[in-house]
């Protein structure tokens, strides 16, 4: 018996068994968003924006987890790479979320916005990222040259 074979076999399993709770959870958000779009027809004060803060982060997790196992800085390094060509943080992250096979219509996706917004801030302070002024108020990225 390999002991490193067993144990990768029961690493596999358990990270399977993390991503199924992950789109678990992914579901349950999409379900909350629907009934919060139907309460808001009942209710026109209703935000959706606040019931999710209240839902908000546990943990400190960003989008519920979503990127735990991963360093999404280089994820969105290879975002810029494979665009070749400057985009904006919003686009930035619809492609991270369309990699990760997140809906452009998910709940998170606003969340994401924010969160590559700022690492690629801290990218820029690092020199990995340039800043390019846009059009209009828009500001584009790249991978530093």
């Amino acid at each position: 018996m390999d002991v490193v074979l067993e144990l990768r076999r029961k690493q596999d399993n358990l990270k399977a068994d993390r991503q199924a709770l992950i789109d678990q959870i992914a579901e349950i958000d999409r379900q909350i968003a629907a009934v919060d779009k139907v309460i808001q027809i009942y209710e026109p004060g209703h935000s959706p924006r606040k019931a999710a803060a209240q839902r908000g982060r546990k943990g400190g997790q960003c989008l519920g987890g979503l990127f735990a196992n991963e360093n999404l800085s280089a994820r969105i390094l290879n975002t810029l790479r494979l665009a070749q060509t400057r985009i904006s943080s919003h686009e930035c992250a619809i492609r991270v979320a369309l990699q990760k096979v997140i809906p452009e219509d998910d709940p998170r996706l606003p969340e994401l916005a924010n969160r590559v917004a700022i690492s690629l801030s801290g990218l820029a302070k690092r020199n990995r990222v340039e800043q390019i002024k846009g059009d209009g108020r828009a500001f584009l990225w790249r991978v530093a040259a």
